[in-house]
């Protein structure tokens, strides 16, 4: 194998197989988005405006890598010199990256603020969210800034290890951590459990995806150090953060209906209303008064705080 072919399969092997994985699970994404649209349509403004702002992010990353390929491999093909070398493009689509990795660990962050109402716990994420983010636009400037991808991979090598390291402690640490306060709230009624481990599943198959992908990227950058094989894996996480975020926005509405099925089930215990949507703030204030006059059970209690009304009361 000649030393040409072997840069360009070490230059763009990765970012291909990236691109083209990346772009079937873009398909999903926007059929997510349609479902959510289509579905939630009285939902908060905030949360569609997030939604909109996720699938233009996508949108953005999906059509720039399309254009990389483009122009390295039809453009300018067999042209090794200019494979060697990075473009403005490529560095505004790894900036997109960046950003939709850091909406998606900031609606995650939320998530666990809603649910555990311990600060120091966000505070922390926070600090990881910030910290990765910032490790990972660096080396997008110096993608631009290096005269050749060798010299770029040799440079930003430390950073890039950094990076694929926070991101896999970020993730295993969110999934935990709502992991251990679902087990930790599983008491009370029965009419609860199976909401519990439903959620349970959900949050942890989803972390469990994310925690693969962040390794695989680690392992490439650890074993492949002079090639950009690391990108495909980059490029498939943005992929997965976006379609966990948006699915766990869709799954609002089955959650609601295991929750009530169970209640309509149980002949020995009272459940006060429970609302797993989103609610307008009327919405909310109307529920308050229905509750007030009706009796409630003293031990029941939201075994999924972060999507009740509740929460938007304030």
């Amino acid at each position: 194998m000649s030393q040409e072919t072997e840069t360009v399969e070490s230059l763009i092997r990765g970012p291909l197989i990236g691109t083209l994985l990346g772009l079937v699970l873009y398909g999903v994404t926007f059929l997510q988005a349609f479902f959510y649209f289509q579905t939630y349509v009285d939902d908060r403004i905030v949360l569609k405006l997030l939604v909109a702002l996720v699938v233009i992010l996508e949108t953005a990353h999906a059509a720039l890598s399309v254009f990389v390929m483009d122009y390295y491999l039809i453009a300018h093909y067999g042209q090794v010199q200019v494979l060697q070398s990075a473009t403005w493009v490529s560095a505004v689509m790894y900036l997109i990256v960046s950003l939709i990795d850091f909406v998606a660990y900031l609606y995650f962050t939320w998530r666990v603020w809603a649910f555990t109402k311990k600060m120091w716990t966000v505070i922390f994420m926070i600090l990881v969210a910030v910290s990765r983010t910032t490790i990972s636009i660096v080396p997008s400037f110096w993608s631009v800034l290096s005269t050749t991808w060798d010299l770029y991979l040799k440079r930003s090598n430390r950073l890039l290890l950094a990076g694929s390291a926070l991101f896999l402690f970020g993730d295993i640490f969110s999934a935990c951590i709502m992991a251990y306060y679902l087990e930790k709230n599983r008491h009370g009624l029965r009419s609860t459990h199976a909401l519990i481990n439903r959620i349970l599943i959900f949050v942890v198959a989803t972390g469990a995806i994310t925690v693969l992908m962040d390794i695989v990227s680690l392992a490439l950058i650890l074993a492949q150090s002079e090639s950009l094989a690391f990108t495909s894996a980059i490029f498939i996480q943005t992929r997965l953060y976006s379609n966990s975020l948006l699915a766990s926005l869709n799954a609002r509405k089955s959650h609601q209906r295991v929750l009530h099925g169970r209640v309509d089930q149980s002949s020995n215990a009272e459940l006060s209303p429970v609302s797993i949507q989103f609610a307008q703030r009327s919405d909310v204030r109307a529920s308050a008064a229905l509750q007030e006059s009706q009796p409630t059970s003293s031990n029941t209690k939201s075994t999924e705080s972060w999507h009740t009304a509740r929460e938007f009361a304030t």
